[in-house]
């Protein structure tokens, strides 16, 4: 047993790189010395990783593996830490079972029993997590914890509420000034959510799960990530709008939420159906077309047989696509998610999109197989949901976060998409329709005009399509792994070409989306 748990080991380590023998990585408590402790520690092509098996226990977490999968959970009174062999991809996950799911540059690494995280990037996510302060020393190459972080340390420490004349005022008590955050309301059936995001903020969580709701607040939910602060609040009753306002003389944000009076109810069920009509016709209106370019910076995505990285593609692409939509579609707004060789996260996309009134998400990649060079070729458009085909699990996999095959992959990526699929905003049900008739549409128009294999709309669940409030598809354009596909997608003879039969689909989608508003059809509600 121990000489195939040594074979294990050396297959998933030694095949991706060399590693450095193992050693240890000191952790040491500034105000209580006899917790201080020695982690395991491996070194990968000059990057560190951690034990995570040690690391855990070191802070009075439990420790919860899971062979089979190879997945490892850190396990607190507060939240859970989910990692996986060979996978980017960090949940976390709180009491409520609220998730977030946090990307690493590159995978953790492990086998059956041990897992390794690299600690750059690892201990300013678990630091965002635990009361206490927690700084990798790159330079010394040690870890070290000052003292427990006192309640005033907390950015955002509370809440409270009070009824006004006009509407509700909701104050968020901060412990420092705080620029960067935003809100916006959502309406789910009968109820209103308000979604409040605060930037490069920590929260005092136990102090904020154990405040009861008040007034038109029913319902407080909370959620802690490395880069930022998630309020959720449910409100009852109709609310018309809300504003953010910070306080004066305070370090407050003022929420005020402002609800029609009966005059104004009243008003408005008196306005003609024509008005209302005109009013939806116009905030729905296809005016703001989101381009997503695949992968970027760090992150190459695969790699032709010739040498081809998809990041190179999908950005050649996508700015000749923004430059068609902008020449053949004035009264369309082109937004990109990224117009140079750099990293962007991919919850940061959806974000982006969202941000800025998207009407239409697209996310261009190129696909390949695990072998190359391959006669497997031609497009495919991606909708948003759970791969129903090997091959399917595969493309998505690869989009998702290099995971190597192995035994029991189908399980662990489904288990994933299940994890990953509780952070759905019940509004993406609203878009399906529409994803699905646009990736129809360009389906079509990409098959009529390039001289690339068309192989469909399939669905598979892509990270990516995950945060965009909005129609969204993602487009396998071709395939790097085939010789003549690469010659296509390498050429800017060929991304043009690419790029039309997509502006092609957007301009038939737009016109039709937009008649079907002018005849009054409900496609224009998103309901």
């Amino acid at each position: 047993m121990r000489f195939l748990r040594l074979i294990i080991w050396c297959t998933l380590f030694c095949a991706a790189g060399p590693l450095s023998a193992q050693t240890t990585l000191p952790l040491r408590f500034l105000q209580e010395p006899a917790r201080n402790a020695d982690l395991g520690m491996i070194e990968r092509e000059g990057t560190v990783y951690i034990s995570l098996n040690d690391l855990g226990p070191a802070f009075g977490l439990r420790l919860a593996p899971d062979p089979e999968t190879q997945r490892l959970e850190l396990q607190a009174g507060t939240f859970t830490v989910r990692v996986s062999a060979e996978n980017p991809f960090i949940i976390i996950a709180d009491r409520l079972q609220n998730a977030s799911i946090i990307q690493l540059p590159m995978n953790v690494i492990g086998d059956r029993q041990a897992f390794y995280a690299p600690v750059e990037q690892f201990i300013p996510l678990f630091n965002s997590l635990l009361a206490e302060e927690i700084t990798y020393v790159k330079r010394d190459r040690e870890i070290i914890v000052g003292r427990p972080l006192a309640e005033s340390a907390f950015d955002v420490a509370g809440l409270s509420f009070g009824q006004k004349a006009n509407g509700f005022l909701i104050r968020i008590k901060c412990g420092r000034k705080l620029s960067d955050y935003e809100s916006f309301l959502k309406t789910i059936g009968s109820d209103t959510w308000l979604y409040i995001t605060i930037a490069n903020a920590k929260a005092d969580l136990r102090a904020i799960n154990a405040i009861k709701p008040s007034g038109i607040v029913t319902k407080i939910v909370v959620i802690q990530s490395p880069a930022s602060v998630q309020l959720t609040l449910r409100l009852k009753g109709e609310v018309s709008s809300t504003e953010l306002i910070p306080a004066e003389n305070s370090n407050d944000i003022l929420v005020a939420v402002h609800m029609p009076t009966e005059e104004q109810i009243a008003s408005r069920k008196e306005r003609s159906f024509e008005q209302n009509l005109d009013r939806e016709r116009s905030r729905w209106k296809l005016d703001v077309v989101v381009i997503d370019a695949g992968h970027g910076g760090t992150d190459p995505g695969t790699t032709g047989t010739g040498g081809t990285k998809e990041k190179d593609v999908t950005l050649g692409i996508a700015l000749k696509l923004g430059r068609l939509i902008q020449k053949g579609l004035p009264d369309v707004k082109v937004i990109y998610t990224r117009t140079t060789d750099h990293f962007v996260e991919l919850f940061r996309r959806g974000q982006i999109a969202n941000q800025a009134g998207g009407k239409l998400f697209i996310s261009i990649h190129c696909n390949a197989t695990r072998r190359k060079p391959s006669p497997v070729d031609g497009f495919e458009i991606y909708l948003l949901r759970p791969g129903k085909t090997d091959a399917a699990i595969h493309i998505a996999e690869e989009e998702n976060a290099v995971v190597k095959l192995e035994e029991g992959y189908e399980q662990r990526y489904q288990q994933l998409t299940e994890e990953n699929f509780i952070l759905l905003t019940m509004a993406q049900s609203a878009y399906v329709k529409y994803s699905e008739k646009f990736a129809a549409i360009l389906q079509q128009e990409m098959g009529k005009h390039l001289d690339i294999e068309n192989n469909g709309v399939k669905q598979a669940g892509f990270y990516v399509l995950v945060g965009a409030s909005m129609p969204n598809v993602l487009v396998e354009t071709a395939y790097l792994s085939n010789r003549k596909d690469e010659s296509t997608l390498r050429s800017a003879k060929g991304q043009e070409r690419i790029a039309e039969s997509i502006f092609n689909g957007v301009k038939r989608y737009k016109h039709e989306y937009e008649r079907s508003l002018l005849e009054g059809s409900d496609q224009g509600t998103g309901e």
